[in-house]
């Protein structure tokens, strides 16, 4: 466990933006995570979700527990280090009524996944901190690559093939998404702007950006080289 405690809801709320947008606002010490998820009960808003993620302190690992339901004063706390002029964040996550809390935990990658005809895959095989979008997409990049491999080799075969495709390459985003994958960008710029800042190429400049979210990009199979 990492010591980061998440809060997670989902409410009816209007649409941000275009109505297909993501948003990622917060620090290495606390975030909030915003998107929609289907459409809403109008034309004019979505049913969107909503993360607040915050260090919790160094404390034993707290139970895995995914249907814990979040004490609304406990979230506050975190979520009133956040303002933001697009989203009224205190007010979203009243909205929610009943909102779940549970740790952000993760597990070494493995040394292996298959034996005989039997192999992992998605969670079972890499469960990761749900930075980067990457929970489901790995298994659906897993499950790509084995159906190829089992279309053409017998079983045994596919599977190590499998393996030796696909664990490397989790196990290096396992490995990013302790460091904040594509998130760093945000950690990179609060940590060098602590007070703010009006320009962001003074605080870290285009390349530099790019060169963290462009390559967690390639690494996770998003980038347009691997498609």
């Amino acid at each position: 466990w990492n010591g980061i405690q998440m809060w997670r809801g989902a409410v009816d709320w209007p649409a941000f933006e275009t109505g297909d947008v993501m948003l990622i606002a917060g620090d290495a010490v606390a975030k909030l995570v915003f998107y929609p998820i289907a459409p809403g009960a109008r034309p004019e808003t979505r049913l969107s979700n909503w993360v607040i993620y915050a260090h919790a302190g160094d404390a034993a690992q707290p139970p895995q527990d995914w249907s814990r339901e979040g004490q609304l004063a406990e979230v506050m706390v975190h979520a009133g280090r956040l303002h933001l002029p697009q989203v009224d964040i205190a007010a979203l996550i009243r909205a929610s009524g009943t909102f779940f809390e549970y740790p952000m935990c993760d597990r070494d990658p493995l040394p292996w996944w298959s034996a005989g005809r039997v192999t992992l895959l998605g969670d079972a095989a890499h469960p990761m901190y749900p930075v980067g979008s990457n929970g489901a997409s790995q298994a659906f990049l897993d499950a790509r690559c084995l159906a190829d491999l089992l279309a053409v080799h017998e079983p045994a075969i596919a599977l190590a093939q499998y393996e030796t495709e696909r664990l490397p390459k989790t196990a290096g985003i396992v490995a990013s998404n302790r460091q904040g994958g594509p998130e760093r960008v945000i950690d990179l710029v609060a940590q060098r702007a602590p007070k703010g800042f009006s320009d962001i190429s003074a605080v870290a400049s285009h390349e530099e950006l790019a060169a963290i979210s462009g390559g967690y990009a390639q690494m996770a199979g998003f980038g347009p080289a691997s498609a």
